[in-house]
């Protein structure tokens, strides 16, 4: 297994930290060969799915675990702008949503409210 070198003050690539990463795990499969711990699908599942929280912070876009049927999930990956699009999406319900509650309280629609 060729070494694993984390060089303080270096800035590494997204394929650098990916490569860490399947290193780091190739190391642990093969030293755990005899490990009885055993793992439910909800321990899997919740591993990815806090990577992938992870990973979408500090990538753009958004990586997405998605279930395609019972007991079967696929990764998939989000452009930037659809990432931007949800994001506008949901401020534009919470703004509208402000705008019907101050009209509730004064009696009034704020100019900048619009329809949900």
């Amino acid at each position: 297994m060729k070494k694993i070198q984390i060089t303080e003050g270096k800035v590494y690539t997204l394929p650098e930290v990916i490569d860490f990463v399947k290193q780091t795990l190739d190391r642990v499969g093969e030293k755990s060969t005899r490990d009885r711990l055993r793992y439910s699908s909800v321990d899997v599942y919740w591993l990815l799915f806090d990577m992938l929280q992870y990973v979408n912070r500090n990538v753009p876009g958004e990586f997405i675990l998605l279930q395609t049927e019972k007991d079967t999930y696929r990764v998939t990956y989000a452009t930037e702008d659809v990432g931007k699009q949800r994001s506008d999406k949901k401020l534009k319900a919470e703004i509208n949503r402000t705008a019907k509650y101050l009209e509730e309280l004064t009696g009034r629609k704020p100019s900048w409210g619009g329809e949900e």
